[in-house]
């Protein structure tokens, strides 16, 4: 597994140099901050919610959902940032686009506005799994973390990065297939005028089935390894900010 991150690395490099594996960047970055605030906002109001249809008891249940329905308001922030990343880094458009605004240009230009709402559902479907899964291993973790000890201050910011990047590294494992699905169906291209062109992939189980039939069940993981990683820090980081944050504005 090791091997194979190595071995695409330097593939990448020996395709574009050393920027090749920075190509995309730009748009991640730039929808990650609006992306985990329409989460995290739409996580806090479903949970309160569910709160108290619950009688105010919280549970992993609460969480699990909470979780699930605060992927659809952060899949419509980040579909269009993940159309244009998909674009720059798919290796079948390499020398189509310039760079992030140049992709940006074309795909509205030769596709349509709309184009920049595919995979929706697909996003919708990945994070809602994803959040689900993150939220209610937390919940689980966490509640154990305060059985098991009453750390404070840096030990209990320890503990929650520990406990992030395993709920991330679960979530991950869950939703990974439906990562590979969204990004088969936002790299295809559909221009304007060739609307009635059967694509390959069409809608998420569709494109599930296509994948396990013609490449087998593995390749629904592929990338696994540098997405867990990848997706395990960005958990860690995240609720540890999170809970940072709630403390401040509970206090």
């Amino acid at each position: 597994m090791n091997a194979g991150i190595f071995s695409t690395l330097a593939g990448l490099v020996r395709e574009g140099g050393v920027l090749r594996l920075y190509r995309g960047l730009l748009p991640e970055v730039a929808g990650g901050m609006p992306r985990s605030s329409a989460m995290y906002a739409g996580y806090t109001f479903a949970h309160r919610e569910l709160l108290r249809l619950n009688s105010n008891q919280s549970t992993a249940g609460v969480a699990l959902a909470a979780g699930c329905l605060a992927g659809v308001p952060e899949a419509v922030v980040a579909t269009p940032f993940q159309v244009v990343k998909v674009r720059l880094q798919s290796r079948e458009h390499l020398g189509r686009y310039k760079h992030t605004m140049d992709c940006l240009m074309k795909v509205c230009a030769e596709e349509g506005v709309g184009a920049l709402t595919k995979g929706l559902a697909t996003t919708c479907w990945r994070n809602a799994v994803w959040n689900g899964a993150y939220f209610s291993s937390m919940h689980v973790m966490k509640e154990r973390q305060l059985e098991a000890s009453a750390t404070m201050g840096l030990g209990q910011a320890l503990d929650s990065l520990v406990i992030g990047f395993m709920g991330g590294a679960i979530a991950t494992s869950f939703n990974a297939p439906l990562d590979v699905a969204k990004s088969r169906i936002q790299s295809q291209r559909q221009a304007v005028e060739s609307t009635t062109t059967l694509l390959k992939y069409r809608g998420t189980l569709h494109t599930l089935l296509t994948i396990g039939r013609e490449e087998g069940f593995r390749a629904l993981y592929k990338g696994y390894l540098p997405k867990l990683l990848r997706m395990g820090v960005g958990g860690a980081v995240g609720i540890t900010s999170f809970d940072f944050f709630n403390s401040l504005a509970s206090s």
